[in-house]
């Protein structure tokens, strides 16, 4: 697949891309010397082993050996495939992919998706200045009654579809924009089989934007008690899925993309709401069920997520769908709880009701997990019998099972055994016991030859082609891999300012990429101020190899056909050089 888009395309974007500022955003990084340090995403530790390289634009993980540039991370990360990665980069720093294949199916697939963010921010427009039109005064003057101001109205781009059904439709025509792109943004919609209307028509509009700022899609509140649904988001299309976005993802990290804790809610107006009353670390699901993706967001934004969905029966439910959804994502640096609010509140109108400290209050005392699982079942079992105790933990236990964090199983154990009157800890530990499958992998060693180290260095050095007088000569050897070692210090001299997550992506989909990959992460155990001179000895040696090959071929030739007098004075010479070699070494 990169054959269709041009290297030095991938390498500008590559030399844009800051790795720590795209790690970051996604995990919590820790800066220790030159290097920052994390807990590894891709694999359950403790201690922090996954190590970005700011210089050379490389991230490595000691403990599970994954490795890469920012391409490779977005790839095992995000789930992207590479040409996805390649668009969120481009995208990132609104650059427009030039690709080779003009009737390439991704090419199209790719313009497609910038034509409709273009499209949806242009509608966005035309519905934020329908919110300040006189004919839609109404719209106005119910965001300020529910004390939304004008402040937060910008902020989060608020708008309102017109009761114009067809106004959306009409800029379309306008713009000159074919029906199947119209159908593709999912504003449109068909009430007759002759005719489209707009989706949104006579509807607060909230944008829904990721953490960029990019618009993917909408969601629209009626105004109209005839009309229904009361709130509708927008279909599934080629940039929006309900699972895989956060309302108010965007507005939080404008303020800081790692809060030490974060509040989930289910509606736009309670994201909205609290930030208007200065609490801006919260984001909605835009509904009830929480998906993968979304628990992996939430995640990467906070350690300690605070769920706060309505208090009626169907919020308190939704409540306890999260946290089962949740359960197989609890390591032990991760915390969940719940804030429950009364039966007739939802967060929107509580805060306006109490105000921020008393909001704040309710953070702080807000239900820990251990609590809130534990009274979910007491309420359903009452253990007031033998029967019912073994009842209550042959439902509890499968649970606890799924929890990978050890510490919270152990705690989790201990108030199950309490509430039992099971005291036998052990006997609980053997069947409290979270298998997590992991893939078994031999690694294969590689061989430490004399090339194989000179390419390593170079790759984590690549100022080392500097030590190399003469390239021609180089050429001359008829050692195996010499050719990829000189196509290498080739590519490092056209381009001398190459940090190593360019020079790696050089190579990618050839046939030195693994090798590459994995000589770039060799511990090759050389103190920094040893580096040049362990470099220039294994040229010498390189050097050496390619005398006693020579000298080899000549001493064969010797004995099948004799040598000229000029063949003889050199294999005198290489002899003398081998053997002073040989002196110097004893």
């Amino acid at each position: 697949m990169t054959e269709k888009i041009p290297k030095i395309f991938i390498q500008e974007l590559l030399e844009r891309t800051n790795i720590i500022d795209l790690i970051g955003n996604r995990i919590i990084l820790k800066k220790m010397g030159n290097n920052y340090h994390a807990l590894c995403p891709f694999h359950q530790e403790k201690t922090p082993s996954f190590v970005i390289n700011k210089a050379k634009q490389f991230f490595y993980c000691f403990g599970c050996n994954i490795y890469g540039n920012s391409i490779d991370f977005l790839m095992k990360y995000e789930g992207y495939n590479f040409l996805e990665s390649i668009y969120h980069l481009a995208s990132l720093h609104n650059l427009k992919i030039p690709y080779k294949n003009l009737d390439s199916y991704e090419k199209k697939k790719y313009l497609k998706i910038n034509i409709l963010h273009t499209i949806l921010k242009q509608v966005c427009k035309i519905y934020s200045q329908n919110l300040f039109y006189t004919s839609n005064i109404h719209a106005l003057k119910y965001l300020y009654h529910r004390g939304i101001n004008n402040f937060i109205i910008k902020k989060f781009s608020l708008g309102y579809a017109s009761n114009d059904q067809t106004q959306i439709q009409k800029f379309f025509k306008k713009k000159k924009i074919n029906t199947n792109i119209s159908e593709e943004t999912g504003l449109s919609t068909n009430k007759l089989i002759s005719k489209k209307y707009d989706r949104f028509h006579q509807r607060i509009i909230f944008p829904i934007r990721s953490q960029y700022g990019k618009i993917n899609g909408f969601g629209g509140r009626t105004l109209n008690k005839n009309l229904f649904p009361k709130y509708l988001n927008s279909p599934e299309t080629l940039i929006f899925s309900k699972k895989k976005n956060l309302y108010g993802i965007y507005e939080l990290y404008q303020i800081n993309p790692h809060p030490p804790f974060l509040i989930v809610v289910e509606g736009y107006l309670d994201v909205i709401s609290l930030n208007q009353y200065n609490i801006p670390y919260v984001v909605s699901i835009m509904g009830t069920n929480l998906s993968e993706y979304q628990i992996k967001s939430l995640f990467q934004i906070s350690p300690n997520i605070i769920f706060c969905y309505d208090g009626d029966k169907i919020g308190q439910q939704a409540h306890w769908k999260s946290l089962l959804s949740i359960l197989p994502y609890l390591s032990d640096d991760r915390t969940i709880k719940f804030i429950i609010l009364p039966n007739t509140e939802d967060p929107n109108s509580i805060i306006i009701k109490e105000g921020t400290q008393k909001f704040l209050l309710r953070i702080k005392k807000s239900q820990s997990f251990y609590k809130f699982f534990f009274n979910y079942f007491m309420k359903k079992i009452p253990l007031n019998s033998i029967n019912s105790k073994i009842k209550f933990s042959k439902t509890v236990i499968p649970l606890i099972k799924k929890i990978p964090g050890k510490m919270i199983r152990l705690y989790l154990r201990k108030i199950l055994g309490y509430k039992i009157d099971f005291l036998e800890l052990e006997d609980l530990n053997a069947i409290i016991s979270f298998k997590h499958k992991t893939l078994q992998t031999k690694k294969k060693i590689i061989k430490r030859t004399t090339m194989r180290l000179l390419i390593s260095l170079i790759l984590q050095n690549p100022k080392l082609v500097k030590k190399i007088s003469n390239l021609e000569y180089l050429k001359s050897f008829h050692i195996p891999g010499i050719s990829i070692f000189i196509k290498l210090i080739q590519y490092i001299i056209q381009s001398p300012q190459i940090k190593i997550g360019q020079l790696l992506e050089y190579f990618r989909d050839t046939q030195h990429e693994n090798i590459f990959k994995k000589l770039l992460s060799w511990d090759n155990m050389i103190a920094s101020n040893q580096i040049n001179q362990t470099f220039l000895d294994l040229l010498h040696n390189l050097e050496l190899k390619e005398i006693e090959y020579q000298y080899n071929l000549l001493i064969l030739k010797e004995k099948r056909k004799g040598l000229r007098l000029s063949e003889k004075k050199k294999i005198w010479n290489f002899n003398k050089m081998l053997t002073s070699t040989i002196q110097k070494n004893k």
